[in-house]
């Protein structure tokens, strides 16, 4: 009897060789998930952009647009600017940061802007047109985290 047992091939012998590739396997995957996904020491955090000055386009004077539907709008705008952006590249781009803000909103109908969300809705459209155009003289991406309205009257 004792050489019956010795010639039976033991079952434990492959159901172990079946676990531990499993286990490296998943190890493996969980260490190329790691590095290729950001789960390792060398991910960049990005800091959240603080608002720095604040600075009123077309100082003493309003926009004045005509609107597509046979009113006109008269808009005060200030911007928010992100603190590492200095004033000059704003200064530099004025004339172009007219022209974005008097051809976004040329054409618009009154209805669109006079609910708050629609106001919302042009808030962030000049965010994004005047972050695109004034990205080349920042070379940041956020240069405009607020657009305010200080005067908006539709007529």
């Amino acid at each position: 009897m004792s050489e019956e047992k010795e010639k039976a091939p033991k079952k434990g012998g492959k159901n172990m060789v079946v676990v531990i590739v499993l286990v490296l396997g998943l190890a493996g995957g969980v260490f190329a998930g790691k590095t290729l996904f950001g789960g390792g020491k060398n991910v960049t955090v990005h800091e959240e952009a603080k608002l720095g000055h604040t600075v009123k386009l077309r100082e003493g004077s309003e926009y004045v647009i005509n609107l597509d539907d046979d009113h006109y709008l008269k808009v005060g705008i200030a911007l928010g600017l992100n603190e590492k952006v200095k004033e000059d590249a704003i200064k530099n781009k004025e004339s172009a940061i007219s022209d974005t803000v008097i051809m976004t909103l040329t054409g618009m109908d009154r209805a669109e802007l006079i609910s708050k969300e629609g106001k919302e809705a042009l808030k962030k459209t000049l965010t994004k047109k005047l972050n695109e155009l004034l990205y080349e003289e920042t070379k940041n991406k956020e240069a405009v985290l607020e657009v305010y309205f200080d005067t908006f009257m539709t007529q």
